[in-house]
């Protein structure tokens, strides 16, 4: 650990003039309720506690993995900056000598936005005594920037992933979320149409950066962590090259479900009903634009093809709530690309994803949703339905840009756009051959979708045979022990005898398909032959010479998960 090297004057402060002056400070703190002010006897330990200065431990190799975790890491509403206040007691570990390149942290999951940046303004721990009001947040808290709450994709892969997360590495509590965490929103957005979703993370109240600006005080968060992890994002958003996947995604399909989970039993989900209802699939119904024109014959094709009911659902007419209850009991979600797409999450294993694009979009160039159906154990069957009909297609060259309206643009780029059949990949956001084509409405051909649909069950019903409902935390085995060489009964043959005890562990691993790797190496050369056997003995003679030392290494594996060597042992054939 290393201290910030402040001179010696500002460090060793007099501590009687410190509290001197501290004493004549306003302080407040934050309770039950966001900016509660009570008096309380605790304010003169509060304010001696602040004195000693504020702290940072931070982990991450760079900008974009780097969480900090902080003592008395305050904010300034009036010059919009977090203060860090060197004291006698400050440390600093795991920052770099320039923060500045271009900034400490991202505050947002989205890597590398520079609307998403923090770093604080160093203050000698004097300075308070400029502020004569100061209001303490005494939680917990976690301080982060929401990337588009407006937008339910981005608030389940860019917000609550990542928060839960976060939340689970700093929790000491024994559940999976510690729900006394305070989460402070500090992107400046007011609280948007899902911020219910976020209130399932804390019994605290939410903090926004709006309600520090009222506030006009200096706000002082005393401990937390400030910034979020990027372990479970899988896409980015074209900002720098066109949109994708992620090049390294950790996240799983069993680690989604601990997610889903925690979000079923918050919304009071744990025992659903609509585990009775017979099978059903849920197409999802989009209200202003982008819509299926004939929703309505679609919805009845599946019904008759699948033999099935088919609930249509949207953000209008069904709560997240009865959304999460629906799709989590469903065969299948079918819906044209779209935000609501994310919900897919909740679909249980061996379910199927059907995502609907309009005339010109490539599915291949936009794929968050088949990214997520493909994580390792998400065990969803995605496919997708492209419209190649430019007559089922029904544009609005008329609307405003931002909605794919062309009129802004010369009548040689409208033709260009017009003519174009397939969008070419681009980067985000503003593109308007991509405006002008996402934002299509479209009629659905039942053939050639019943024809995707048929071959979604083909598939499926392949998967189902070979699909193992295995656990994501696999069980590894341990050593194979007592490895023993002898020379073969069988005289003036080159050989050798090996037996050994399998793993201790081996009958906590239900095993299906078990055997051992022996490796042969003779001492002095880098070659060696390997056996799989699936026996604990054996006389191995091929490619072995007489009077020869050999290197013995074994080990188990179970259902492909390989175990680890046990100790080499030195054999010497006759």
């Amino acid at each position: 650990m290393r201290t910030e090297a402040f001179s010696q004057s500002l460090l060793y402060f007099s501590l009687g003039l410190v509290s001197s002056f501290l004493l004549n400070v306003t302080l407040t703190r934050l309770e039950t309720s966001v900016f509660d002010e009570i008096n309380t006897p605790n304010q003169i330990e509060d304010k001696q506690s602040l004195r000693n200065g504020s702290s940072l431990w931070c982990t991450g190799h760079n900008r974009s993995s780097r969480i900090c975790k902080f003592r008395f890491m305050c904010y300034d509403p009036a010059q919009d900056e977090y203060l860090f206040l060197h004291g006698p007691e400050t440390i600093i570990h795991g920052v770099p000598l320039n923060r500045f390149d271009p900034a400490l942290l991202d505050l947002s999951s989205v890597d590398d936005h520079n609307t998403q940046y923090f770093n604080y303004v160093d203050y000698p721990f004097q300075a308070l005594e400029s502020f004569p009001n100061i209001t303490l947040v005494n939680d917990f808290s976690l301080i982060f920037h929401r990337f588009n709450p407006g937008n339910i994709m981005h608030v389940f892969h860019d917000d609550l992933l990542p928060m839960y997360h976060t939340m689970r590495q700093f929790s000491h509590s024994s559940d999976s979320v510690n729900l006394d965490i305070r989460l402070v929103l500090m992107e400046g957005w007011e609280e948007g149409s899902y911020v219910e979703l976020y209130k399932l993370f804390t019994n605290r109240e939410l903090i926004l950066k709006r309600d520090l600006k009222k506030k006009n005080n200096l706000t002082c968060f005393q401990h937390g962590v400030i910034g979020i992890s990027k372990y479970t994002t899988w896409y980015q958003y074209g900002f720098k090259e066109p949109q994708g996947p992620l090049p390294y995604i950790a996240l799983t399909g069993h680690y989604m479900q601990h997610f889903t989970g925690f979000i079923k039993r918050q919304l009071g989900l744990e025992s659903d009903s609509f585990k009775s209802i017979s099978p059903y699939v849920v197409l999802c119904s989009r209200d202003h634009n982008r819509l299926i024109i004939n929703e309505l014959d679609l919805s009845l094709a599946i019904a008759r093809h699948l033999n099935k009911q088919v609930f249509r659902i949207s953000m209008v007419t069904h709560s997240i709530k009865e959304q999460v209850q629906l799709i989590s009991n469903a065969d299948a979600l079918i819906g044209m690309h779209g935000s609501m797409l994310i919900m897919g999450i909740f679909l249980p294993p061996g379910a199927s994803l059907i995502e609907l694009y309009p005339y010109g979009i490539n599915p291949n160039n936009y794929t968050p949703y088949r990214t997520m159906a493909e994580l390792p154990g998400m065990s969803i069957t995605y496919t997708s339905w492209r419209n190649k009909f430019e007559e089922n297609t029904v544009t609005y060259p008329h609307e405003t840009p931002e909605s794919g309206g062309i009129d802004h643009l010369s009548e040689e780029e409208q033709q260009n756009i017009i003519n174009t059949k397939e969008v070419s990949a681009h980067l985000c956001c503003n593109n308007p051959y991509w405006l002008y084509r996402i934002y299509q409405d479209t009629i659905v051909d039942v053939h050639s979708f019943l024809s995707v649909l048929k071959a979604t069950e083909n598939w499926q019903n392949v998967l189902s045979r070979k699909r193992e409902f295995a656990h994501e935390h696999r069980l590894y085995p341990g050593k194979v022990v007592n490895i023993t060489c002898q020379i073969p009964l069988e005289k003036n043959e080159a050989g050798l005898w090996l037996s050994w005890k399998p793993p201790r562990n081996l009958p906590y691993l239900d095993a299906q398909d078990l055997f051992y790797e022996v490796w042969i190496q003779e001492v002095g050369r880098d070659d060696y032959v390997a056996f799989k056997l699936n026996f604990t003995e054996y006389v191995f003679k091929d490619h072995l010479q007489s009077n020869t030392q050999y290197f013995v290494w074994i080990r188990c594996i179970v259902d492909e998960t390989e175990g680890p060597f046990g100790k080499v042992v030195e054999c010497m054939t006759q």
